[in-house]
């Protein structure tokens, strides 16, 4: 398929670029909410559990904010002129740190590292994204009506951060696929993660952002 005619599918069909923008999203926040939920877990012994899911309830939140700044800008923000190639670019440019980021906090969390491993890594995190958010130009100086808009997508995830959190609870205790306590939290947690990532993209979609 041309680069022309891959265009005009994604004019066509919008929700297809907007899911692969939400995907690689998801993979930041993914990342931020792994970051945060290991620092503090290790930071005070929490493996599993109600006290797990309290933890996830902070971490999230964080991710939720981090969410909605991307994809309120980004994903269903409108964007013009942008064309496929420099999409493409900053798609691989974010998934790319979202994803060594969550390949970084798994293998970490294999050899049970400790808590300030997760802080400094978190510390680079934070700075590279910024900078991403810079380089690409976003701005938030012609948001309308953020307060209603803001509501709605915090009772959207809201919902999703209780489905997330819950299940959490659930696999952390039920699901141990191999001998290592933090990689079997982690591998939970991205289970989790996975089944909420479809409540929120359809809420987002349909309810937050709709057009």
């Amino acid at each position: 398929m041309s680069e022309n005619s891959l265009q005009r599918l994604l004019n066509k069909m919008p929700v297809i670029e907007q899911f692969v923008k939400f995907v690689c999203i998801g993979l930041l926040n993914t990342a931020l909410n792994f970051l945060i939920l290991n620092t503090i877990s290790k930071a005070l012994n929490i493996s599993a559990g109600v006290p797990l899911a309290v933890i996830s309830y902070f971490s999230f939140s964080m991710a939720v904010i981090q969410s909605y700044l991307w994809n309120r800008t980004w994903t269903f923000g409108g964007e013009q002129n942008v064309n496929l190639l420099v999409n493409f670019w900053r798609l691989v440019k974010v998934g790319i740190l979202g994803a060594v980021t969550i390949i970084v906090v798994i293998t970490g969390s294999k050899y049970s590292a400790v808590w300030y491993f997760y802080g400094v890594i978190l510390a680079i995190y934070l700075l590279i994204e910024s900078g991403l958010w810079r380089s690409y130009g976003f701005h938030m100086s012609n948001w309308n009506h953020e307060g209603h808009s803001f509501f709605i997508f915090f009772v959207v995830t809201f919902i999703g951060l209780n489905i997330n959190a819950w299940l959490l609870a659930f696999f952390s205790l039920h699901i141990h696929l191999t001998q290592t306590v933090d990689l079997n939290k982690n591998i939970a947690a991205v289970l989790a993660t996975c089944i909420s990532l479809f409540w929120n993209f359809i809420g987002y979609k349909v309810v937050v952002f709709k057009k």
